[in-house]
């Protein structure tokens, strides 16, 4: 079912002690055995993983026909990322229990993993009637679904669930649907209900609060952890994604404090190490960042959540290779994964290998026709090919249908025609991106030079003064003011935006004048 080179000799190892180990142990029925068992499942579920992972193993090989002992085994093996060992023990559940739906669910999940759709598909299918099982297990098989690229089925299946059931635990599902749909007013909707389940149910506001953070809902999804009990605010993971979220939102501060409290509770956890780094590049400390998430990927090199902040922070210096490199050893670990396809694809459009960026994002938009990151990744790609600039501007103009708030895709529109001289073309759309956001200095600063070629030296005083006194630090708009002073006859305002921009370029501003 899985490939062959995934499977690690370790897994076969364990399997082998499993199968031939003396059946001495005691009955899987026997109470003490269903109490041990209960046991461990709870520890996994508050996150204890290393905690049981011994007493676990040693259970199993006197227990090598129990099947729940064996279950439990593969979910700690797929929360540590060991993913060919995990699908080898499913396996081994169900020609145990050929009815187990736990292992369906989580076989399918590790067979998309590798890029294995059908077979993905196959293991759902094999569940049967939805209505025999509990509304949790309905909800397992929905995130499944959609996991494996079925999101309206998905969503079929959360609208059947009990209403209680879908405002409160459905909840992080349904708005992870609702965002790659494209239906961000209708993420926006269920912002109120994850605050009401919040202080009752912290591991949906956590989940929903990472939905919010791939939205670009950062100041909401921090708003959402803090909304939590005091107690719940003491765990690693809260303060961890609390922080990043402040981080993202700019409060600096607040993040600070989260992240330090949370080293304080771990003080080698990978995770507060990549939260950290986040940190310390908002705060203008790249070199320090990159070290902290090379310190994580050493802690934790299987972990693709740190490799893929790694990725990231790469493509944020400019390190394009070691961006696309990573991507591409994401890729290989999950080629099931669409995000890290995305993050290959955007990393290979930063570096300049426009082919594979092509490759990658064109395949994506089929898989993820809705997505608006994938939309306009496309459109740049194109964009930037001299005998692709009509299909990108089909392209940025579906981005728009897809999503009518989308700014970024009439931005890059309005510089489409802005690079062909054709300004007339290029202002209504820069304009409909400032009415949209009104603080985006960088279509306030494009505007303004457009104003500038047209002639409409007071519109162009307006919005580049507002570009300044929101970016004082962004050199070219004291370039683009410094030409608009100099044409309107201000010199003595003209030759001091000239020193602040030479001082924010060096050499290169003075060798520009």
């Amino acid at each position: 079912m899985y490939p062959r080179s995934h499977f690690l000799s370790t897994a076969f190892g364990v399997l082998a002690v499993i199968c031939i180990w003396p059946q001495i142990a005691l009955s899987q029925k026997k109470p003490a055995s269903i109490n041990i068992l209960n046991s461990f499942e709870k520890s996994i579920e508050r996150g204890a993983v290393d905690e049981i992972e011994r007493p676990l193993m040693d259970f199993a090989i006197a227990n090598p026909n129990n099947p729940k002992a064996l279950e439990l085994l593969a979910r700690v093996r797929l929360r540590q990322g060991r993913l060919s060992e995990s699908g080898a023990l499913y396996q081994r559940v169900l020609r145990l229990d050929p009815g187990s739906v736990s292992a369906k669910i989580n076989s399918a999940r590790i067979a998309y993993s590798f890029g294995q759709k059908e077979a993905a598909s196959q293991f759902l299918d094999e569940i049967g009637q939805l209505n025999s099982l509990t509304p949790a297990v309905q909800l397992e098989v929905a995130a499944a679904r959609f996991l494996i690229g079925d999101p309206q089925a998905a969503l079929s299946m959360i609208n059947g669930l009990p209403t209680n059931v879908r405002n409160t635990n459905g909840l992080p599902l349904l708005a992870a649907i609702y965002l790659q749909a494209g239906l961000r007013q209708e993420l926006v909707d269920l912002i109120p209900l994850m605050t009401k389940t919040a202080a009752a149910n912290p591991a949906v506001a956590t989940q929903s609060a990472e939905v919010l953070q791939n939205a670009g809902l950062h100041k909401e999804g921090a708003e959402l952890l803090r909304s939590l009990p005091p107690k719940a605010q003491n765990i690693v993971k809260i303060l961890v994604l609390l922080g990043r979220l402040e981080v993202l939102s700019r409060d600096l501060e607040s993040a600070r404090a989260h992240l330090k409290r949370a080293e304080v509770l771990e003080p080698a956890s990978p995770e507060v190490l990549s939260a950290k780094a986040l940190l310390e590049n908002a705060l203008g400390h790249p070199d320090e960042a990159l070290q902290l998430l090379t310190d994580a990927r050493q802690i934790a090199p299987a972990s693709t959540s740190i490799l893929s902040d790694f990725v990231l922070m790469s493509m944020r210096q400019g390190k394009h290779q070691a961006a696309i490199d990573g991507a591409a050893k994401l890729m290989s670990m999950e080629p099931g994964n669409l995000e890290f396809e995305y993050l290959f694809g955007a990393a290979s459009l930063q570096g300049g290998d426009l082919r594979s960026a092509q490759e990658t994002l064109t395949r994506l938009a089929q898989k993820r026709p809705r997505d608006s990151r994938t939309c306009v990744a496309l459109g740049l790609t194109l964009a930037a090919q001299r005998d692709q600039i009509e299909n990108a501007r089909k392209q940025l103009g579906n981005c728009i249908e897809i999503d009518p708030s989308n700014y970024e895709a009439r931005y890059q529109l309005g510089l489409s025609y802005k690079s062909q001289g054709d300004n007339k073309q290029a202002i209504p759309y820069l304009e409909e991106v400032v009415n949209q956001r009104p603080n985006y200095t960088l279509a306030l600063r494009d505007l303004g030079g457009l104003y500038i070629e047209v002639g409409d030296d007071a519109k162009a005083r307006g919005i580049l003064e507002r570009a300044a006194a929101l970016s004082p630090d962004d050199a070219d708009i004291h370039f683009q003011l410094v030409r608009l002073y100099n044409r309107i006859g201000e010199t003595a305002l003209a030759k001091q935006h000239l020193e602040t921009f030479q001082k924010l370029r060096g050499q290169w501003g003075k060798s520009a004048q």
